[in-house]
């Protein structure tokens, strides 16, 4: 496999394959944004590592936008959903195709096996791809757990105890994680779809932005837009079609029916907040178009400052801003290059 799709996705795998062994159990916190809309925000530590899920529930169906890249998440939103949905799960929906957005669908589909996955038709065109990423992950989880007995005996002898517990615990999550599978999608959208969840229409749109494959979902009725990694305050630029980006991104804030937007990543936005990550990437274009002889190292030197004082809060967002402004600086460069 090739393709940048599945490249992106066999990169991601590393990071999942840590965190399955390493990090403890991180409480999702279910938000209610509407009478009719959940949002299921992933805990700061994890904020730029896995994504947040939505659930919206009409009067005859219910949805889900987006699932953690963390299958016991998944399972735990599972149980929770079983408890809390007065309807059907109908429909299943992908963002895009990235690890932490789309792979935990196996788990959904296994609980809600007459839920239907919706995605973009560039992602149902590469969905081979999609269900290798999803083997790969596990196979990813088996080898980190197999390493990591094998240097058992490099630790502390009072600390062995507590990580054969771990990992013992992490090989029989591996061995249940084996039993799901990604079904294929059963709605694609190449354009926009309406859905009725019963009283309640949602439309669905696709996009050329973060990546090639793109869906939001907006929920006319309450005017929320369910906007994934698109409308992340710190986007992740390194794939996407940035000038077709920019373009979305500021329709969106134009549009005066929208009054809430729920990110794939961080707390929910109002659209004033678009300014910001309307302004990152445009930067980024001006930054390498202004001097495309210049190296990847010298146009981050000449990157405007100010960014970094907005998105460097943490420690996270420390580690995370370099790498996101370097990503996108050369994805600015290969567009700058493609247009002349």
């Amino acid at each position: 496999m090739s393709s940048p799709f599945f490249i992106m996705l066999k990169k991601q795998l590393i990071v999942s394959a840590v965190i399955f062994i390493s990090l403890p159990i991180n409480a999702v916190t279910w938000q209610q944004i509407t009478p009719h809309i959940n949002f299921l925000q992933q805990p700061e530590p994890l904020r730029f590592y896995d994504s947040n899920q939505i659930v919206i529930e009409g009067d005859e169906c219910a949805l889900v936008f987006d699932a953690s890249g963390d299958f016991s998440n998944v399972e735990r939103m599972v149980v929770k959903l079983k408890k809390r949905l007065k309807t059907p799960l109908c429909y299943l929906v992908a963002s895009h195709y990235h690890d932490d957005h789309l792979l935990g669908m196996a788990v959904l589909q296994h609980y809600f096996k007459d839920a239907k996955l919706i995605v973009h038709s560039a992602i149902n065109a590469e969905f081979n791809s999609v269900k290798t990423a999803f083997t790969d992950k596990l196979d990813s989880y088996e080898q980190s757990i197999e390493l990591s007995y094998q240097r058992l005996a490099e630790q502390p002898k009072e600390q062995q105890a507590a990580w054969r517990t771990k990992l013992n615990k992490a090989k029989k999550r591996l061995l249940r994680f084996r039993k799901y599978s990604l079904q294929p999608p059963a709605i694609t959208v190449d354009q926009s779809l309406t859905l009725d969840l019963g009283n309640y229409p949602v439309e669905l749109k696709a996009y050329q932005a973060q990546t090639n494959a793109d869906l939001t979902l907006f929920a006319s009725q309450e005017g929320v837009l369910l906007g994934g990694d698109i409308i992340d305050y710190l986007p992740y630029p390194g794939q996407g079609n940035l000038a077709s980006w920019l373009e979305a991104l500021k329709k969106i804030k134009q549009n005066k029916n929208i009054k809430k937007l729920l990110p794939g990543h961080g707390p929910a936005l109002q659209k004033a907040q678009l300014t910001q990550p309307i302004s990152f990437l445009q930067a980024l274009l001006d930054t390498a178009q202004k001097t495309p002889e210049q190296s990847l190292e010298q146009l981050q030197l000449t990157f405007p400052s100010h960014f970094a004082t907005t998105y460097e809060r943490d420690e996270i967002s420390k580690k995370i801003y370099p790498i996101f402004l370097q990503a996108g600086l050369k994805r600015a460069k290969t567009s700058n290059i493609r247009m002349h």
